[in-house]
Formats: structure tokens, sequence, C-alpha cells
């Protein structure tokens, strides 16, 4: 268990809470390494990020994808503003579009 992703289960459910305040090649690492133990559906957390920098968002982008190629739904909770326009501006919002914590409260 890494200390970068505090996770959470429940049914066809896994929420990866990000610990860190940044998502880098390091933290984006950790994040993929949980591509073991994908669920039907993955929602990943964002609400502890404020930084995240082009060498995270390569490589969240390359999880989200094949993890999407695999059959996975993949889903983006508590992205601030600004992340959000970077992943509409590089399509990851198609790959991972974002989920309210309310939606979410229907899957527990």
């Amino acid at each position: 268990m890494s200390d970068i992703i505090r996770r959470e289960e429940f049914g066809d459910v896994a929420v990866l809470h990000i610990t860190s305040t940044s998502v880098d090649a390091i933290s984006a690492e950790a994040i993929a390494a949980e591509y073991e133990q994908m669920r039907p559906i993955t929602v990943l957390d964002f609400s502890e990020v404020s930084f995240i920098n082009s060498a995270g968002i390569s490589a969240l982008l390359k999880f989200v994808v094949s993890a999407r190629k695999s059959g996975y739904k993949l889903f983006a909770m508590h992205v601030s503003p600004h992340h959000q326009k970077i992943f509409k501006m590089v399509e990851m919002s198609r790959f991972m579009p974002p989920i309210d914590e309310r939606d979410l409260a229907e899957f527990r």
C-alpha cells in the first residue's frame, strides 16, 4: 500500500484518495501501480491535490487511457477548476469524466 494513495472500496467501486498535494512522475507512478487492483469503477479523488506537473499529466493520461481500453470506468472527483481546464485541454475528461460525491453515493 502506498502512502500516496488511500484506497477505499465498496462493491464494484474503488476510490483512490490521492494524499499528495502534487501529482508528478512519482505520485503518478503510485497511482499507476493501483492498476493491478482496479475495480470496474475507479474514482480518483483529487481533493488534496493543488499541483499537477506535465510528467503527472502525462502519466495520468497513460493510466486513464489504458484502464478505459481494458473496460474499466474511471471518474475524477474534487478536481480544481484550474485542473479541470487542463484535463479538458488534454482530453483527459473524455476518459475520466468528473463525478460528484453525491453521484458516487449511489454506488455505496
